[in-house]
C-alpha cells in the first residue's frame, strides 16, 4: 500500500519523530548530539522554519516544528537528514543508513494538543529512565521553558504562552504538568502512532493533559 502523502505547507506546525537504523543507540557521545543541534541550527537559518522544541534520546529524536515562507517539511527534513547522515558516517568511519525510514511526522492539532505534545516530548528521557528528573537531561528543550533558559535555537511555543501571562507563574506551571503523570504516561506510542490524529488514545491523552493543566492552575 503506497504512503499517504503528507500535509505540506506555510504556518502548519508538526510533532516530528526521526529514528534510528535498525533503533540502534547511534547517538552515543557528546559530539554526536552536538553535531545533530550544529546541523539542526544551520538548516533553520536556510530553510526559515520555527523550531520549537527538541528531545534528543540515544536511538530517536524528537522535534517541534512550523514551516513558513515557501519552505516545507520534506524539503527541511531531507536537508537535515541527508547532512547529519553524512558528516556522521564520516566521523565515525561508517556507511550505511543511519536513520530507519522516513520520519514520521504528525500534525499538531490546537493548543491542547500542542502542550500536550511539548508535555510528552520533554518527558522522554525521563519516562525511558534514563534520568531521574526532566532537567537533568542536557539534550532537550526543557530547561527553555521550565526555567527561562536562554536557547538560541528555540522559540516559546503557542500553546505554551496560552498556559498562564505571568511568565514566572507560566515556568513553574510547566514544570509541575511535565512532573505530574497521566494515565496515558504509560501508552508511549500514543503521540507517536500512524493515526495519532484520529486515535481514541490519542485524544484521551489529550484530554487528561487539559484537565490536569486545569488541576494545577
Amino acid at each position: 500500500m503506497p504512503r499517504p502523502p503528507r500535509t505540506v505547507g506555510d504556518d502548519i506546525h508538526y510533532h516530528i519523530i526521526l529514528r534510528c537504523n535498525n533503533k540502534e543507540r547511534l547517538l552515543c557521545n557528546t559530539e554526536d548530539f552536538e553535531d545533530f543541534l550544529f546541523l539542526l541550527g544551520q538548516t533553520k537559518k536556510e530553510y526559515l522554519f520555527r523550531l520549537y522544541n527538541y528531545e534528543l534520546l540515544n536511538s530517536h529524536i524528537h522535534l517541534m516544528i512550523s514551516t513558513h515562507l515557501g519552505n516545507y517539511i520534506d524539503q527541511i527534513m531531507h536537508s537535515l537528514c541527508f547532512k547529519y547522515a553524512k558528516k556522521y558516517n564520516k566521523r565515525h568511519g561508517r556507511s550505511g543508513h543511519v536513520w530507519a525510514h522516513r520520519y514520521r511526522s504528525r500534525l499538531i492539532l490546537d493548543d491542547a494538543h500542542g502542550i500536550a505534545c511539548l508535555r510528552y516530548q520533554n518527558r522522554n528521557a525521563f519516562s525511558a529512565g534514563i534520568v531521574e528528573r526532566p532537567d537533568q537531561w542536557p539534550w532537550s528543550g526543557y530547561k527553555f521553558y521550565a526555567f527561562g533558559e536562554e536557547n538560541k535555537l528555540l522559540e516559546s511555543h503557542p500553546s505554551y504562552l496560552s498556559l498562564c501571562e505571568d511568565s514566572k507563574k507560566r515556568r513553574n506551571l510547566y514544570q509541575r504538568l511535565v512532573a505530574a503523570p497521566i494515565p496515558s504516561d504509560k501508552a508511549k506510542s500514543v503521540f507517536e502512532g500512524r493515526s495519532a490524529g484520529e486515535s481514541s488514545r490519542f485524544l484521551m491523552a489529550v484530554q487528561q493533559t487539559r484537565r490536569l493543566i486545569e488541576k494545577l492552575q
